[in-house]
């Protein structure tokens, strides 16, 4: 690891964002940001970085360009898998309205629309707000730690791979929960902490380095993120993807009941050999 001037270092985390833990060991070290992990959940967070790397929540929208075609080229698949993972959320509470937390170019908008459901998005970029608008949704600039929404505006929230963009995950899901009606669902999709590679190298990992680094924050793996939910009133209901969705149309339900075996072996397989790269949890507000 790198030996590097502190005094230059801005400190993000004096503690754990996920248990507040004090004790922690360096994992990766650069001249421009250093990553720990707790000593006490096992949580990997960006515990400082330089005074010139740019801090703060990034849209999706942005780090891939509103105009960039490689981007929007997929359109068709990304729309089609926020509809799998919004079934996910409803195979455990009643359809109603939905934000979606930081709605780049409207996937998530899109999929709920074709599910019958009334979605809202937020974003920090204004580009993407208007974006969306101009698709014909209600959206909003803000962050995930300040949602400019009324107090149990929604059924369901989808945060998909925001989470990790900020230093205070604690501030942003007590604020989610205050969105949500009672009894209301949360659908969450991160990086994999536990990857094997960020695990065996994480000096050297895409995760931790500094160049290409998204404004990434925290790392979970699903122990931490359910304990971290727990301590902001969310009951955790389903860790990866569902094998079956009871609100999806009857072929669909066929075709998945069949194919369910195979893929609940990738699951384990993905699983035992840490490849997985992101992970997918659905929660239900505690009353």
């Amino acid at each position: 690891m790198e030996t590097i001037d502190q005094s230059q270092q801005v400190l993000v985390s004096a503690s754990c964002p996920v248990c507040d833990g004090a004790r922690w060991a360096p994992i990766a070290v650069h001249a421009k940001v250093v990553f720990v992990r707790c000593s006490e959940c096992g949580a990997a967070y960006r515990r400082s970085h330089a005074a010139s790397l740019q801090s703060g929540q990034t849209s999706t929208a942005v780090r891939h360009g509103d105009a960039s075609a490689m981007y929007r080229r997929r359109s068709w698949r990304r729309v089609q898998k926020s509809r799998h993972q919004i079934l996910d959320l409803l195979n455990h509470c009643e359809p109603g309205p939905l934000l979606d937390v930081g709605c780049s170019l409207g996937y998530t908008l899109l999929a709920a629309r074709s599910l019958g459901l009334d979605p809202s998005g937020v974003d920090v970029a204004p580009t993407a707000v208007e974006h969306c608008r101009g698709l014909g949704f209600k959206a909003e600039v803000g962050t995930m730690e300040r949602l400019p929404f009324a107090d149990g505006a929604f059924e369901l929230v989808v945060m998909k791979h925001v989470l990790e963009h900020t230093p205070r995950p604690k501030v942003a899901l007590c604020e989610v929960r205050r969105v949500l009606r009672p009894g209301g669902g949360i659908f969450i999709a991160v990086p994999f902490g536990g990857n094997r590679k960020a695990r065996r190298d994480p000096q050297n990992h895409k995760f931790f380095a500094e160049k290409g680094l998204f404004g990434h924050y925290v790392y979970y793996e699903p122990e931490t993120l359910e304990s971290l939910l727990r301590a902001c009133g969310f009951r955790t209901v389903q860790v990866h993807p569902h094998l079956v969705h009871r609100r999806a149309g009857a072929a669909m339900r066929l075709v998945q009941a069949v194919t369910a075996p195979l893929r609940r072996v990738g699951q384990v397989a993905q699983n035992a050999t840490g490849v997985r790269k992101e992970f997918w949890l659905c929660a239900l507000r505690s009353d």
